[in-house]
């Protein structure tokens, strides 16, 4: 009966710690840090539209919006800055290391029909919610296009990111209105003054 105590107070004391361990708190974020991530690169080009690249207009988005930021006074980590090949991985971790208070990752939709253009946000966890909203209705009410709102989104970048996250979905870039305005007009910085005004707004500024 004493060996038997014994063993079972021995396997109490080895394995109840690991049982009811707690889960590792990630390190506090840095105030009024952004960390932005252009969709897609290297060999993943996303949609295209004509000379129109997808990758290369998030990218073009996000170094707008980075020297936006940067002059309003915010902290911004760049997941990429040229055409690199990226995981889901490599991206979540990046704004993870660096401790990033939110996560926006710049994306243009698609669609066969030249016709088709809205904005559009996506999210994943609870915390992404709020943030998603804002960006879909700042976005939107600045480019002038119809607002398709938020939708649920099984994205490793979203899931795994330790902050508040979304994927921004400016506009079609298939749309040959879309094409129009940014060969012609400043289409691309009005995006990004979108963004800012969203990020702006987020942090109650």
């Amino acid at each position: 009966m004493k060996v038997k105590l014994f063993l079972f107070l021995l396997l109490i004391t080895v394995f109840v710690p690991h049982a009811f361990a707690a889960k590792p708190i990630p390190p506090s974020p840095i105030p009024n840090s952004v960390c932005i991530d252009a969709g897609h690169g290297g060999a993943d080009s996303g949609t295209s539209n004509n000379d129109l690249i997808e990758k290369n207009v998030n990218l073009d988005v996000a170094i707008l919006l980075e020297t936006k930021l940067t002059g309003a006074g915010y902290k911004v980590f760049m997941t990429r800055r040229g055409d690199e090949n990226l995981s889901n991985a490599d991206r979540y971790n990046f704004c993870n290391d660096n401790r990033a208070s939110i996560l926006i990752s710049i994306h243009h939709n698609g669609s066969s029909d030249t016709f088709v253009d809205f904005t559009s946000a996506l999210y994943m966890k609870k915390s992404d919610v709020a943030l998603a909203n804002i960006v879909s209705n700042e976005v939107s009410n600045q480019l002038g296009i119809t607002n398709h709102g938020i939708s649920r989104f099984a994205s490793g970048v979203l899931l795994k990111a330790n902050m508040p996250a979304t994927i921004s979905e400016g506009f079609f870039l298939t749309s040959s209105n879309e094409y129009n305005l940014i060969k012609t007009s400043y289409r691309l910085d009005q995006e990004a003054n979108a963004l800012l005004s969203a990020i702006q707004t987020y942090f109650g500024k």
